[in-house]
């Protein structure tokens, strides 16, 4: 088992999530308001779970009783939750808003159950169980760009961004805890190869942009996310295969983040999308090109519908679930 010592290591890691929410808002208020919610939840959550342990009953995906993982599986989570609707939370009064933060990462923190309902029954190719996350936000990023519009965008200051923030590089490999694999130490090597697919997807990513002559914000870190999140449903494939697939996989995320430039996209929904749904959708497709045929858990008709239906599920709830919090939405906005 892993100890607790690399429990800790991953809870100090996931701190960075948090750290990269906070550089993400400009106003004292907002900020002081996010940090309530964040440290009120992740007070719940351990409680709730040590609560539950006492009990007898287990949570999939929380069953645990080691603090620090709690706490960067809750950490994870909340940076989904806030990844979701970013700003746009802070429209509501604080009463409303830490409701709907609340509820959201009560409807996320529910996906460790599906997941594992997924994997059992019906079999779907995803090794990190990372995708039914990035697919939810990915359709919350989607919706809300379609259907919240939001004049009081921070768009402004992040395309006056002039340092590179690469405090977040190497973090999309600690996605990967929610991965069955880390219960052996072998775990840390299919770390590094995120880490190497991450890299090759940036490179790719970053090209295209030297052949455009223009820089975007967060390049680096779209560059990683897209590489990282688009493999974790083939870990432990052959790196030689793989790497020159995650260079084009990272050109081509390049390529429609040009496009919804054109279409002009808020930089928000831009990055969401580039950096959530591209790679879920690529994610749920590559294990036909990589994985060999005898690998694949069910026949290929069979296995086509499985990784579909895996994708519309958890799409279309997400879909379903920003519906809903539409209904709440102030009309001043």
């Amino acid at each position: 088992m892993i100890s607790l010592e690399i429990d800790f290591i991953f809870f100090f890691a996931s701190l960075f999530f948090f750290y990269h929410c906070i550089q993400s808002v400009y106003h004292s208020e907002k900020k002081n308001l996010l940090l309530i919610y964040w440290f009120s939840l992740s007070l719940f959550t351990v409680l709730i779970i040590l609560g539950l342990v006492r009990w007898g009953i287990s949570i999939p995906g929380w069953e645990t009783k080691s603090i620090f993982r709690i706490l960067t599986l809750g950490n994870l989570v909340m940076f989904f939750t806030y990844t979701a609707l970013e700003d746009r939370i802070f429209t509501f009064g604080k009463a409303i808003g830490f409701f709907f933060f609340f509820v959201l990462y009560v409807f996320f923190s529910s996906f460790f159950f599906w997941t594992n309902l997924f994997q059992s029954i019906l079999h779907a190719d995803d090794q990190s169980l990372i995708l039914p996350f990035t697919i939810g936000i990915g359709a919350f990023v989607w919706s809300r760009e379609m259907f919240w519009t939001n004049p009081n965008s921070l768009e402004s200051k992040l395309e006056g961004e002039t340092s590179p923030q690469l405090t977040f590089l190497f973090l999309p490999s600690f996605l990967f805890i929610l991965s069955p694999f880390t219960t052996d130490y072998g775990f840390v090597e299919i770390l590094s190869s995120a880490v190497v697919l991450g890299i090759s997807s940036f490179v790719g990513f970053s090209l295209i942009s030297q052949l455009q002559k223009k820089a975007i914000p967060k390049e680096a870190e779209l560059g990683m996310w897209v590489g990282c999140i688009s493999f974790s449903s083939v870990l432990g494939v052959d790196l030689f295969v793989s790497l020159p697939i995650s260079f084009f996989v990272g050109m081509l995320g390049r390529g429609l983040y040009s496009y919804l430039e054109s279409l002009h996209w808020s930089e928000s929904g831009k990055r969401g999308v580039v950096s959530f749904f591209y790679p879920s959708v690529m994610g749920i497709f590559l294990p036909f090109l990589i994985r060999e045929p005898k690998e694949w858990s069910h026949a290929p008709y069979v296995m086509l519908g499985v990784q579909v239906l895996y994708f519309l599920s958890f799409y279309l709830v997400s879909s379903l679930v920003f519906g809903i919090l539409l209904l709440f939405k102030p009309k001043s906005d």
